[in-house]
């Protein structure tokens, strides 16, 4: 009876273990997002299509387009030789602007449309001022 009962325990802890493992290891996963500049992301197209990527670049002028409806923000992600066409679905945040740092992260699609799931913009001049009041 003791060792029925030894070998259930053993094997419940094994269970919720192998469980808490899983869940570690899977959100480690979709942690795990390169993040390389636009440029860099060109000569890495062959990886773009199985892995989730964050990139950095300015957003191209005159590329944004909104559908409100939709929710739908597409614009040209521009580094210093290439440019990458971005599809993004989701709240944009604030500060977003042409001309203006940005980072993506997502996945290329087969027709070379970047699937941002995220959208993050950079304003160095506002976190810049903080520091100098700080001071």
């Amino acid at each position: 009876m003791k060792g029925k009962l030894t070998t259930k325990i053993i094997v419940g802890v094994l269970a919720i273990g192998g469980a808490l493992a899983y869940f570690v290891y899977t959100a480690m996963q979709s942690a795990a997002a390169y993040y390389i500049s636009v440029d860099e992301f060109a000569v890495k197209k062959t990886l773009a299509q199985t892995h989730t990527f964050r990139i950095a670049g300015n957003v191209g002028k005159g590329t944004v387009a909104r559908d409100l409806k939709e929710m739908l923000l597409q614009f040209d992600l521009v580094g210093t030789d290439v440019s990458l066409p971005v599809h993004y679905r989701g709240v944009v945040p604030e500060n977003f602007a042409e001309e203006r740092e940005v980072v993506i992260e997502g996945k290329l699609a087969t027709d070379g449309i970047f699937h941002a799931d995220k959208l993050m913009t950079r304003c160095e001049s506002k976190y810049e001022q903080k520091l100098q009041e700080s001071e």
